[in-house]
């Protein structure tokens, strides 16, 4: 074995971390385009052709129930059946593509739904007047 000092190792370190944190995105690998499949409400909604929706979550899930807390939120504004409804993680790259409309992607302590919850909702309410819009007009 080599002799690795103390500082080679935390170098490497580093480098191997942080070429597994950049990660990669695969889309045609895992069929994700079949699992996006469906109607995008705005950013925090999508609904599929089977009435299941997707509500995206731009926070962590850390133990804290964030993700869980978050969708219960949008999914009360949209009335929707939480047998129905799943999540999505919003990622990074996502959120500047789409000029940060997910805003800042923190957790920390009750941080993740203490301050998200007024956009969440306003979210999930301007995705139930979008659909009741939609279903007027059609009728």
């Amino acid at each position: 074995m080599k002799n690795l000092s103390r500082r080679k190792f935390i170098v490497h370190s580093g480098v191997i971390g942080g070429g597994l944190a950049l990660g990669f995105n695969l889309p045609l690998a895992f069929g994700a385009d079949a699992k996006n499949a469906g109607t995008e409400v705005n950013a925090w909604v999508l609904v599929k052709p089977d009435s299941s929706c997707v509500i995206r979550v731009a926070r962590s899930e850390m133990g804290q129930g964030t993700i869980t807390g978050l969708a219960q939120l949008v999914a009360e504004e949209l009335g929707c059946d939480w047998k129905k409804v799943s999540t999505e993680q919003v990622t990074a790259g996502q959120n500047l593509a789409r000029q940060r409309v997910w805003g800042e992607m923190g957790t920390g302590g009750s941080r993740g739904i203490r301050v998200s919850q007024d956009y969440v909702r306003r979210g999930g309410a301007a995705a139930r007047i979008m659909l009741l819009q939609a279903a007027a007009e059609q009728w």
